[in-house]
């Protein structure tokens, strides 16, 4: 009982110190502080025509959980932002796999679509998951009147926490294509953090993911 005690106090060091030296990163990277809602810290920043977005949260569920969530690939259209289509195209491994996303884009805009590569890793040390994502564009054939994303590198951050909470950080780095006006952007960064996180919430309350499993993820 007192060891498992000492392992959970140690591991609350550990994030503490880890959410310190990640502000403290962040600030030295350049990254601008956008607003806080609903529980979310969201940065950005910009350099030529590359946007990245940085959001800082918690999650209540297990790591497997959500890295369940995480492999429904065909239901991401349920919680990613504006994500009108997503489809399983190759499973390597349970932690290794590419896949086809859709992005719903305001008229008269064109909308935009991406093959992602992903790779899922564990510190077996401090359980922190890592799910990075990088962009194949020709993975596939590009589809008329739909612009290809062809740089973008995506990486979800998750920290075992107390009483069954996840600290979550979430990063991305795009270069969308073509002419995006400001408010598209400035709506990309406010909202879509928001909602995507709001809408993950509300699915990992389900009871699949809460008794959720994984033989290859420690807890």
């Amino acid at each position: 009982m007192l060891q498992t005690l000492r392992c959970k106090l140690l591991l609350t060091f550990i994030i503490q110190g880890f959410v310190l030296l990640n502000l403290q990163a962040q600030a030295k990277e350049g990254w601008v502080f956008k607003n806080e809602k609903d529980g979310v810290k969201v940065y950005y920043k910009k350099t030529s025509d590359v946007h990245e977005i940085k959001l800082i949260t918690s999650l209540k569920s297990s790591l497997s959980g959500i890295i369940h969530l995480f492999n429904e690939v065909d239901d991401y259209g349920k919680w990613g932002y504006k994500l009108s289509e997503a489809k399983l195209l190759k499973r390597v491994n349970t932690q290794d796999f590419y896949y086809y996303s859709k992005l719903d884009f305001p008229w008269p805009l064109n909308d935009r679509d991406l093959i992602l590569h992903t790779q899922l890793e564990q510190d077996s040390i401090t359980r922190r998951v890592t799910s990075t994502s990088h962009a194949k564009p020709e993975y596939l054939p590009e589809n008329k009147d739909v612009i290809r994303i062809k740089q973008t590198t995506t990486r979800w951050t998750l920290i075992p926490g107390a009483g069954g909470w996840v600290y979550v950080e979430y990063y991305i780095n795009s270069n969308p294509g073509g002419n995006i006006p400001d408010w598209l952007v400035n709506m990309a960064i406010d909202v879509g953090p928001r909602e995507t996180i709001k809408n993950m919430r509300k699915i990992l309350k389900e009871p699949k993911y809460q008794a959720a499993k994984l033989a290859y993820i420690r807890e």
